[in-house]
Order: structure tokens, then C-alpha cells, then sequence
């Protein structure tokens, strides 16, 4: 295994590397995530693996990202030995798919096998995070990126009736996570072990604490994020809060004519984000019963 085969996010300590599917070594990355996929291939899928520190208080699952509430899963994981020194590792060895419909070329994510893994880190001091790792393109398949972010991140406290988990920014939101339901991850069994014999902080605060309340977008064409996904839709995916409680809408990164952008070039908003935007188009594509998308969005204000 080459240095420069592996991407290292520091603040978590996770080694990520990937591999094209039906290939025998693994891909060169750049600092910023980008894959060193030559211009001639295309893809089928991507081998993504996930390495943490043999001392490290955190375990690897995927999310069931295909039905609302999905369950957390480790069906398509396997451990690999003698990956890295000092680390444990895991591999998808069922692919994280390449679609491609007409012009469009992207990651598959609404599905039981999503295009990301999900990293969940318990301290024995009650610091708690979330950060997901996974195979991305922002651009049609142009370019490929190994992606990582934290998708949430605080401090478990005990509760009067069970753990709570409490934020520590409100672009965070409730660790609930809406209709993802995060909270499952309490009754996996890693979970479990990881909080056996943990003496957590008491909390007994406002419900503020936990979901802290979202900005108001001004009058007219604007909007604000409720919450926002890099790894979700074909370029990243929003739902958004319409002006003056007018309902909800969704924005895909492909209708942000100003995006605010990563270092390796993925589109992100975030929860909070204040944006405008041109056009409320009813009835697209096949959901003709959905809420709205929002065209020509453009990020106006990020208030935290």
C-alpha cells in the first residue's frame, strides 16, 4: 500500500483508500479527495475501505438509505488484515454502483448499500460524532473524489429519561436527523459497547439545546436549509424552508449557479444557509407530488 494511495482525515483519524471494481490495486488520491481514475474509464462501481486506529472508540456501518428511517447495517463490510500498521480496516465488497442515465453520471445512494459509510466516534468524556466517508463525483463523472465530513458532531449526555445528544454548532442540528432517524444507532451492538460503563454528563436543559431553532429567510425568493447532504441526489441535495411558512422545497446541487464549495470541489450547503433563488419548478421528474425544486440558488447569507 502506497502513501499516496490513502486519504487521511486528520481530525477524526481516518485512513480512507478505494479501488475500481474488477481492478487489483487501489486508486492515487490527492489531498483535496481526487481520485487518479484515468480520462478513457468508466467506472461500474468503486471498492471503498475505511481504516481507524486499533486504540480508536469508533465503529463503521452503512445506512439502509433507501426507505425513510432507514436501518444500520453491516452487510456489505468485511474486516481486512494486515491493511495498515496500527489500524483496523474494513472493505465494501459489494461496490458502491456507478449510475448513468443520458448525460448524468453519478454515485448510487438511495439505496440499502449507499455511496457512503458512516463512522461513528464515542469518547470515554462523552464527545460524540458522525463523519461519513464515500465516492462522489461532482461533474458527470469528470472527476471522481473520496469524500469525507462530519455530518454530525457533539456530546452524549444522560437524560432524565436516556441519553441525549446535544450539538456543538447549530448547523448540526438534532442528532434525530429528521426522518433519517440517527438515533437507531443506539441499539447496535458497537454502540452499546462503546456506552457500557460510561460516566456521562447529566443533562436536564431546554429542547433549544438539542435542535437548535433555524433562522428566518427574508420576505420574497428566499430560503432557508433545514438540512443538506453531499453524499444524497446526483450533486448534493438540500431540503430547504420556504419565505413566510410557505412549505418546503429541494435543491440539487446542479441548480446552485453560485456554489459555496468544498476544497475538492463537492457542492456544500448547510443547515442554516440562508439562500435565494429564481424559479419554483412544481411537478419535476417523476415526483409529481413532492415538494417543489428551487432553480438558479444562490447561497445569500450564512448566518452562523
Amino acid at each position: 500500500m502506497k502513501a499516496t494511495q490513502l486519504r487521511e482525515f486528520a481530525e477524526p483519524g481516518i485512513l480512507a483508500a478505494v479501488m475500481i471494481d474488477g481492478d487489483q490495486d487501489f486508486l492515487d488520491v490527492s489531498e483535496n479527495g481526487v481520485l487518479a481514475v484515468l480520462a478513457n474509464k468508466k467506472p461500474s462501481g468503486f471498492h471503498l475501505v475505511i481504516a481507524l486506529p486499533e486504540d480508536a472508540r469508533a465503529f463503521v456501518v452503512q445506512k439502509h438509505v433507501g426507505k425513510e428511517g432507514g436501518d444500520y447495517h453491516c452487510h456489505a463490510l468485511s474486516v481486512i488484515e494486515n491493511f495498515a500498521h496500527g489500524f483496523s480496516a474494513v472493505v465494501m465488497y459489494e461496490p458502491i454502483r456507478v449510475r448513468r442515465e443520458g448525460k448524468n453520471t453519478w454515485t448510487d445512494w438511495h439505496q440499502e448499500r449507499p455511496n457512503r459509510a458512516d463512522i461513528y466516534i464515542l469518547e470515554k468524556d462523552g464527545k460524540f460524532g458522525l463523519f461519513q466517508v464515500g465516492v462522489i463525483t461532482p461533474d458527470n463523472g469528470q472527476t471522481w473524489l473520496l469524500h469525507g465530513e462530519w455530518r454530525w458532531l457533539g456530546e452524549l449526555r444522560q437524560g432524565l429519561y436516556g441519553l441525549v445528544a446535544i450539538p456543538s454548532h447549530p448547523k448540526y442540528g438534532s442528532f434525530e436527523g429528521g426522518t433519517s432517524r440517527r438515533t437507531q444507532i443506539v441499539d447496535h451492538d458497537d454502540f452499546k459497547r462503546l456506552v457500557k460503563g460510561l460516566k456521562l454528563s447529566k443533562w436536564s436543559g431546554k429542547f433549544e439545546e438539542l435542535e437548535p431553532p433555524l433562522p428566518k429567510a427574508p420576505e420574497g425568493q428566499y430560503a432557508v436549509v433545514g438540512w443538506a447532504v453531499t453524499f444524497a441526489g446526483q450533486t448534493g441535495m438540500a431540503l430547504v424552508h420556504l419565505a413566510n411558512g410557505s412549505g418546503n422545497a429541494w435543491v440539487h446541487g446542479v441548480d446552485i449557479v453560485e456554489p459555496n464549495r468544498n476544497p475538492d470541489n463537492s457542492i456544500q450547503l448547510q443547515r442554516g444557509d440562508i439562500i435565494s433563488y429564481e424559479q419554483a419548478i412544481h411537478g419535476w421528474g417523476s415526483k409529481k407530488n413532492s415538494p417543489p425544486k428551487l432553480t438558479g440558488v444562490r447561497l445569500v447569507n450564512r448566518p452562523w
